[in-house]
């Protein structure tokens, strides 16, 4: 049997040794949150002047900053205590909208401890790129459900589980000659998909420690908001621009037809 509390606790303390490294290379968004997440998570946000959002598993803050900066009144929580100081260092006492943005320590699996932000008193609740980190969604899902207004929204996004997954997983690079010229064609090989799972990747090369992913199949992940009365109304499969130039010869930004990530906005059913 998973032992899913000693597993959260791994998780907190990995994210507590990576967040100065994280908060370095993320910064204000890199290229994967400028070009693929935070178009489609505001795309399917609608974001209103004044609306009230709760952004779980906030990171060093960079969303829940965008989001305030567009007029959102924001609460924006994390597990790891050092991401939280990192998010609240980040962001400006001088700034515009830091009046409308609040943070805290609050680990999204403990359902007491979430419920306690307000129940029904959100009008919209973001999770970005955190559920694959999480051992257990299902208290979030709960918790969410609850949090949210009867028309509110949860917004989420992930590495494509179809596509992008540390393990079962390989880029290829095939070369071919097509009537005189070398023509690349780049792919990604899956050899383990439908089983959930857990195992160890890396988020930014370099990391001091490697975290831990928990891989759910799309049938998985969705089946646990099914479950907690959600229903999906928006989907988005973002990929890079084709005028926008590689970074590497197998880095995501070479792939211009394959997802890595997906993007889904929930509703109570």
């Amino acid at each position: 049997m998973v032992d899913f509390a000693k597993l959260g606790e791994e998780t907190v303390e990995i994210w507590n040794r990576n967040a100065d490294f994280w908060d370095e290379g993320m910064g204000e968004g890199n290229a994967f949150h400028k070009f693929l997440i935070e178009p489609t998570q505001l795309d399917l946000l609608t974001l209103r002047v004044g609306e009230r959002v709760l952004d779980v598993g906030c990171g060093n803050g960079q969303f829940a900053r965008k989001m305030a900066s567009l007029g959102g009144n924001v609460v924006a929580v994390d597990a790891a205590p050092r991401m939280i100081e990192n998010a609240r260092q980040r962001t400006s006492a001088g700034a515009e909208y830091s009046k409308r943005l609040r943070y805290d320590v609050v680990d999204a699996t403990d359902e007491a401890a979430m419920l306690a932000l307000g129940e029904g008193k959100f009008d919209a609740v973001v999770c970005t790129m955190a559920l694959m980190d999480i051992a257990s969604v299902e208290p979030i899902a709960r918790a969410v459900r609850r949090l949210l207004k009867s028309n509110g929204r949860f917004v989420f996004s992930v590495m494509h589980p179809c596509f992008n997954s540390t393990e079962g997983f390989t880029q290829i690079m095939e070369r071919e000659e097509t009537d005189g010229e070398l023509v690349e064609r780049l792919s990604v090989r899956v050899t383990r998909y439908i089983e959930p799972h857990t195992h160890k990747g890396l988020a930014m090369a370099g990391q001091p420690v490697p975290q831990n992913y928990f891989h759910r199949p799309l049938s998985a992940l969705l089946r646990v908001f099914f479950n907690a009365g959600f229903i999906v109304d928006g989907v988005e499969e973002p990929v890079f621009p084709r005028d926008v130039p590689g970074d590497d010869r197998f880095g995501w930004l070479k792939y211009k037809d394959i997802p890595p990530v997906l993007s889904v906005r929930l509703r109570l059913d």
